[in-house]
């Protein structure tokens, strides 16, 4: 069998008792390196770009360790595509973390994911609150830019860095001061805009 589980926004205090008990069972664990650093197991595969899904077949009782919530924008679906034999124990997503951080509901949050892709994110703003997973190119200086363009200057920016561990930091924007901020954001950044 092979089960995805959600491991939280990173500190390991955020995993759930089901998710945990699963990790403990497990013989096998795959996962990034920092998510398998975390747990003891006898053997481990890390999810790099030498990753090849279908030595998983030749295990027993695999646990593959996803961020947050494993099917928003997380690992699950990749694995979906390959086997469907699966059990998905869900997890604390940062989106959920980081709302109730800086107090906002999540009902009418629309969530988008820019990892590796350009979207549509301005138009979706004037019609409701987004969090947004950002990237290496499109960090939080370029939605402010985006946001500056289309003349959206109302608007507070939450970026997060580091969610949930001991360094964290939510920081809040107006959008022009965060246009020219000097900082390179943690590539596990994410964003809420808020009119």
């Amino acid at each position: 069998m092979i089960t995805i589980v959600g491991i939280g926004p990173g500190n390991p205090k955020y995993i759930t008792l089901e998710g945990l008990e699963k990790i403990k069972q497990a013989k096998v664990l795959v996962g990034g390196k920092r998510h398998l650093d975390l747990f003891d197991c006898e053997k481990k595969i890390i999810i790099d770009k030498n990753f090849d899904i279908s030595t998983l077949y030749s295990y027993e009782n695999v646990v593959i360790l996803a961020s947050g919530e494993p099917s928003l924008y997380g690992i699950a679906n990749t694995i979906l595509k390959h086997i469907k034999n699966v059990e998905i124990i869900p997890g604390i997503s940062c989106v959920q973390y980081m709302a109730s951080k800086i107090k906002i509901s999540l009902n009418n949050l629309r969530v988008i994911s820019l990892h590796g892709k350009e979207e549509d994110f301005i138009s979706t703003l004037k019609k409701e609150n987004v969090f947004l997973f950002t990237d290496k190119i499109r960090t939080p200086q370029y939605i402010a830019k985006k946001l500056v363009e289309n003349e959206m200057l109302n608007y507070s920016i939450f970026v997060g860095e580091n969610l949930s561990y001991e360094n964290e930091k939510i920081y809040k924007f107006p959008t022009k001061k965060l246009l020219n901020f000097e900082k390179n954001f943690e590539i596990n950044s994410v964003i809420i805009l808020k009119e």
